[in-house]
């Protein structure tokens, strides 16, 4: 476990406690458990805690104890390399449902239809919009359906043109990449387990927090479909949504690495656990970094870059 204040590791001044709030003595911030299972804390650091009552969970932290190995992080033989392949995060807001959603469907569509937006985007469709659907997830939501984001702040509506979300990904992409991303992911098949170890390695001091989605293809689901948009390919659905692990004090933006100087590569560890009528061959990664940047008093965060990882072999940084 490591506590942060400002960016800065003050794991050692810290107190732990656990979700029954009795002191927890760690070991320079590690934790070994003797049965697989959930555990969840909370920290405090001289006048500041973690645990916070208008957060899900009450703002404690969760660490998921296993019995099988942890991946190494994937090879990275060019690390004096900092410049990377960027790629723009889409957010697909959907479901089977939602009458209108084969509008943003047919947009996307003709977007991936341009055979570069695979090397410059990658799509992830969170099926919140109702439970009947066969892909739903319950989280995370947004007020109207459709909708679309990029980097997960600048939204795309269904009433504009691809051309509209093509200039927004050119325009994510244009800057330079302000990290890269390596992931290793190992599938225990009788535990049902995928873990999956991922390394962000910044390219511009900053804050970073990183994030891991399952995604399955494939899926069948009947589409409703107001205006006739679509066709019967239209209900097997692509990019689903199996498990978001992203969400960190309220925001999916992704887990806390804290300050990265440039050069700098920080870990990030992710269970999965995988139903068994998810279909192992359908199942993807998306993998996303955010970048935290000063607005006035605020820290606001933005996807900075992203990469679809297989779940059967490493995804090493790719670099320019």
């Amino acid at each position: 476990l490591k506590v942060l204040f400002d960016g800065q590791d003050v794991t050692k001044d810290a107190i732990f406690h656990d979700e029954s709030d009795a002191i927890v003595t760690l070991d320079g911030g590690k934790f070994t458990a003797t049965k697989n299972g959930d555990y969840k804390f909370w920290a405090e650091y001289g006048t500041l805690s973690t645990f916070d009552k208008n957060l899900d969970d009450n703002g404690l932290f969760t660490i998921k104890a296993i019995s099988v190995a942890v991946p190494a992080v994937a090879a990275d033989p060019q690390k004096e390399k900092t410049s990377f392949v960027h790629r723009a995060f889409l957010t697909q807001y959907t479901g089977t449902g939602c009458g209108y959603c084969p509008a943003m469907i047919k947009i996307i569509r003709e977007l991936f239809a341009d055979k570069t937006i695979p090397e410059k985007a990658v799509h992830a469709a969170v099926h919140s919009f109702n439970s009947a659907d066969p892909a739903y997830i319950s989280a995370p939501k947004v007020n109207n359906y459709p909708y679309l984001t990029v980097d997960q702040v600048q939204g795309f509506s269904h009433s504009q043109p691809s051309s509209v979300l093509k200039s927004l990904v050119e325009a994510s992409i244009a800057s330079s990449a302000k990290a890269g991303i390596s992931v290793n992911p190992k599938y225990y098949a009788e535990e049902g387990v995928l873990v999956v170890t991922v390394s962000v390695k910044a390219a511009a001091e900053g804050l970073f927090n990183v994030g891991a989605w399952l995604l399955e293809d494939g899926i069948y689901g009947m589409q409703e479909d107001y205006n006739n948009i679509g066709d019967s390919s239209y209900n097997t659905h692509e990019n689903c949504v199996r498990i978001a692990d992203s969400k960190y004090k309220g925001t999916w933006f992704g887990h806390s690495l804290g300050s990265l100087n440039a050069g700098d590569a920080a870990t990030k560890t992710f269970v999965m656990k995988v139903k068994k009528d998810w279909k192992l061959e359908n199942l993807h990664l998306a993998v996303f970094a955010s970048y935290g940047e000063k607005d006035g008093d605020k820290l606001v965060y933005s996807v900075c870059n992203a990469v679809d990882a297989p779940i059967d072999a490493p995804t090493p940084f790719e670099y320019k």
